[in-house]
């Protein structure tokens, strides 16, 4: 996966800002301090995530927005949109690409953050404590789910805990009710064995109890209904008061009590609030319409009579706006379709600069059907003068050959020479023969024998040459013969071919196309010709259309306008006409939005008019049923006639309501006599006081006497306070008496040992029962927590030797073989590792180290793990090498061109060194200024020069 755009448009410093072309390798980006690196950092850490909240990023001037093009490692292109704090928006471009399940990087962000983002932080993590998520993406190889083994099995240890303690102890934790319940059953049952005396007495003693009980009982009662009676008197004491105050009050008003009358006050009162709510709405609307159109009677009139027609295209505007819409997108049509195929008339032909140069041309299927024959012949005919020159050439060469082959009588006068010599070699050989018998006798027989031969092959020679020349001659002559049909073939051709390019020739004529022009070409052009025409009338279509739309939308203009001129005498401003010599295509659109905004403006003055008569007639209708309530047909000022009914009806409301009180507290009165416990106690208190058949006047009247007794609340709370202390008094001797009576009920009991035997076993049964579940999940939370930490010592054991090699050997490339292995701590989840020298010293941890040695440790280990990671991911480097010397830096630079083979890599810095170090090592390197957050593509010399001068 790599970043091949990112377009900056607010984040931070960064407004409008944008990184093009971005390809493989590395991009270094300098710039001086506070110049956007940290913050560009920031950016493309987030970039698969989006921004959070929380985190500490720059502010937006308005909102975050940044918009991201990447290429993944098979070549699918993805867009990213990041707006706000909201989820990135990621768009495939091929819809066939599989959406990972964990993002768009496949990793989560804090994985993304310390492995891929490195800066100086990163790198200088104190290692003091054990950070084992930390620890678990450097060394990768699973450990992100054994990491989690601990908390699990952490979890189940508690939850055991909580069950039955550290150990299960049965007299601790859950268990402890448990076994306590069993005990205690234990216990009793033994007791209860040896318990069978004193159970009659103490039996006997609970009967007495029990009747002295019902004694105190009976006082007690007595005691509770004179408290009753005392709260009775006391808690409607001050609806009594106010009964006597509300019957003076009834006295003084001039109502008889046979008066009565309905008034509806509320009514009255909204009926009044309605009218002068209408009356202002009316002179609003009113003034409203007058201020947008004119006080003249006749704007309404015209308004009126053109009411169907306004609304008609008012409710038609979104229609009208479609319609010039497309009349538009219709005309850019046109407009590029023009251009477009004039283009292609230009590419095909520069000769061609008109439409009818290309609609002229005659080119149906009969036509292309004549040309592709008339083509076929002309390849046939050349063909066939290729094949007979061909064939004239290869007749010549065969002729030139067989003449040579032809032996001429040269060859007798060789074989005369052969004679000679033969003959020579018998004369020496006889000559020798006297001085060496054997020696001349073999030249004399090799003579011989080359005589003999000479003789043979001179005989054989000369037959077979003359047979041979004879049948050369013969092949010579049928080839001349042939040669001689092959040139009259070839004059018929050449008349054919010249016929045949005549032809060819008016076809180019035809399509004003230059001589040099093929065969092939011809058809070509044939075909370009039927596909421009195609394009063409689909061109002319598009123009019909075009003037169709443009007349009707004229039309309908051109009514608006009639409508609009009407209302040009009344000098109502948003209504000047529109002066309309002449609609074209350049001008159709701003005309038509002006026409659409003048109809909105009288549908807007229509709505007011209506609105206008709408609350005239409400106000109206309001009038006349005001009227209907107060019943009067006429009158001077409604408003006043209103205000008198409801100042009258007011009086008669407020006696009513003391009526009405009157009658509550009576009421109220009698509900807390209700009971059937006060009506008796009532009646006990007073016999003589039953002077009626209504049992209800008579509680009242009983009630108003006891009230009568007591000159103030004060006394009645006196009398209620001495009777609650000795109610509390017999209450607290009860209590003592009901104490013994169940202290003796329950010795009798316990006394009963049958049953307490039976009762015992029960609690013993049970307790056990509820135990034993609990048993059980305390021995699986156990066993569980157990097995998983067995299952990570094992883990921890098997791979501890095999995690670092990776690393070990970019520590060795950076460190010049200085320090050539990495080692994990004994404890693998502690944030720190030991390294080996080359001297096969070890340094115990990291902190034995130097500044620079250290990051170099903590930057091999992160190379390692990008190096294991797929998909390949971006890195970015913010200024991670400031702590290496200049021969380290150079190791570390050629690591990360190494690393840039498969990874883009960004590296920020304001270190002209750095930059020097890349131009030195690598030639795929993209080189960026950063100033102030502005972009600026540079080489790698200027970048440097640039830093330099920081």
């Amino acid at each position: 996966m790599k970043i091949t755009q990112l377009d900056i448009r607010d984040f931070g410093v960064f407004q409008g800002e944008k990184l093009e072309e971005l390809g493989n390798g590395i991009i270094v980006i300098g710039g001086a301090n506070r110049s956007g690196k940290t913050t560009l950092m920031q950016i493309l850490r987030n970039i698969p995530f989006g921004f959070s909240k929380g985190s500490e990023l720059p502010p937006p001037k308005f909102q975050y927005d940044v918009r991201c093009d990447l290429s993944s490692d098979n070549g699918e292109e993805v867009n990213v949109l990041l707006k706000g704090f909201s989820n990135p928006e990621v768009v495939y471009k091929n819809a066939e690409v599989k959406v990972y399940n964990k993002g768009l990087y496949d990793i989560d962000k804090g994985t993304y953050k310390e492995l891929f983002t490195i800066s100086l932080d990163e790198l200088n993590k104190s290692s003091d404590k054990e950070d084992s998520n930390l620890q678990s993406m450097l060394l990768g190889a699973g450990f992100k789910h054994i990491v989690k083994i601990p908390g699990v099995a952490k979890e189940l240890r508690q939850k055991a805990n909580v069950i039955g303690g550290t150990r299960g102890n049965p007299a601790t934790k859950m268990f402890k009710p448990f076994e306590e319940n069993i005990r205690k059953g234990l216990e009793g049952r033994k007791r209860s064995n040896l318990l069978l005396t004193a159970y009659m007495q103490k039996k006997n003693n609970l009967l007495r109890l029990e009747d002295n009980i019902i004694s105190k009982e009976k006082q007690l009662l007595e005691s509770d209904n004179n408290i009753i009676k005392l709260e009775l008197i006391k808690h409607n004491y001050e609806l009594n008061e106010k009964k006597e105050n509300l019957v003076t009050e009834i006295q003084t008003y001039s109502f008889g009590p046979d008066y009565v009358k309905e008034y509806n006050i509320e009514g009255a009162e909204n009926l009044k609030i309605q009218y002068i709510k209408e009356l202002e709405k009316y002179n609003n609307d009113n003034y409203e319409f007058q201020r947008e159109t004119s006080k003249e009677k006749l704007v309404k009139v015209i308004l009126m009579e053109n009411k169907r027609l306004i609304i008609s295209y008012y409710n038609g505007i979104s229609g009208i706006k479609e319609i010039s819409k497309n009349l538009i997108c219709v005309k850019t049509e046109y407009y590029e379709k023009t251009g477009t195929i004039m283009n292609k008339i230009k590419k095909a032909n520069d000769n061609w600069i008109k439409f009818d140069d290309v609609t002229k041309v005659c080119c149906d299927e009969m036509q292309q059907h004549i040309l592709n024959q008339n083509i076929e012949k002309y390849k046939k005919i050349k063909g066939d003068k290729i094949n007979l020159d061909k064939k004239i050439e290869d007749a010549k060469i065969h002729r030139d050959v067989l003449e040579k082959q032809i032996v001429p009588r040269d060859a007798i006068t060789y074989m005369k020479k052969y004679l000679y010599i033969t003959m020579l070699f018998m004369i020496i050989g006889l000559v020798l023969f006297f001085i060496d018998k054997m020696l001349g006798c073999s030249i004399i027989i090799s003579g011989a024998l080359g005589t003999a031969l000479y003789l043979f092959i001179n005989y054989s020679n000369r037959k077979l040459i003359m047979a041979r020349n004879a049948e050369i001659k013969t092949q010579i002559d049928n080839i001349i013969i042939n040669s001689k049909n092959n040139s009259q073939e070839i004059k018929k051709v050449d008349a054919n071919l010249k016929e045949l390019n005549n032809i060819m020739d008016e076809y180019r004529d035809i399509l004003k196309l230059d001589e040099q022009v093929s065969v092939d070409g011809i058809k070509d052009y044939f075909k370009t010709v039927v596909y421009l025409k195609d394009e063409i009338f689909e061109y002319y279509l598009l123009k019909k259309k075009l003037m169709d739309q443009f007349d009707d939308l004229c039309e309908t203009l051109n009514n608006i306008d009639n409508i609009i001129n009407k209302f040009t005498f009344f000098n109502i401003k948003s209504l000047e006409g529109i002066s309309l010599p002449k609609i074209c295509l350049d001008n159709i659109e701003s005309i038509c939005s002006d026409l659409l905004l003048k109809i909105e403006t009288l549908y807007k003055n229509l709505i007011l008019l209506d609105k206008a008569d709408m609350s005239f007639s409400k106000l109206k209708i309001l009038e006349k049923e005001i009227l209907d309530f107060l019943c009067k047909k006429d009158t001077e000022n409604i408003i006043s006639d209103i205000e008198k009914y409801i100042n009258h009806g007011e009086k008669y409301k407020r006696y009513r309501k003391r009526q009405d009180e009157f009658k509550i507290i009576q009421e109220k009165l009698l509900q807390s006599v209700k009971s059937g416990r006060i009506k008796d106690i009532l009646h006990n208190v007073r016999h003589d006081a039953l002077q009626t058949d209504n049992e209800n006047q008579n509680l009242l009247i009983i009630l108003q006497e006891l009230y009568n007794q007591y000159i103030s609340i004060d006394e009645i709370n006196y009398d209620y306070k001495v009777s609650s202390n000795e109610n509390k008094e017999l209450i607290r001797e009860l209590d003592i008496l009901k104490n013994e009576k169940q202290t003796l009920k329950d010795e009798v009991v316990a006394l009963n040992s049958d049953e307490m035997l039976l009762q015992y076993e029960k609690d013993i049964i049970e307790a056990r029962g509820k135990l034993r579940p609990l048993a059980e999940k305390y021995a699986v939370y156990s066993t569980a927590a157990l097995f998983l930490e067995k299952i990570r010592e094992r883990f921890l054991e098997n791979t501890k030797d095999k995690l670092l090699k990776g690393a070990s050997n970019i520590l060795s490339e950076i460190t010049s073989g200085e320090y050539k292995d990495i080692m994990p701590q004994d404890d693998l989840m502690q944030g720190d590792f030991k390294t080996k020298l080359s001297d096969e010293s070890i340094k115990e941890s990291s902190k034995e180290l130097s500044r620079g040695t250290k990051e170099q440790l903590f930057l091999a280990v992160r190379i390692s793990r990008i190096k294991e990671i797929k998909p390949r991911l971006p890195v970015i480097f913010d200024d991670s090498f400031v702590n290496f010397d200049i021969a380290h830096t150079k190791n570390t630079v050629k690591a990360l061109v190494e690393l840039s083979k498969t990874n883009q890599i960004f590296v920020l810095t304001c270190h002209a060194t750095l930059v020097e170090v890349i131009m030195a090592k690598s030639s795929n390197v993209l080189y960026f200024k950063l100033e102030k957050g502005k972009f600026t593509k540079s080489s790698g010399e200027n970048l440097k020069e640039y830093l330099k001068e920081l």
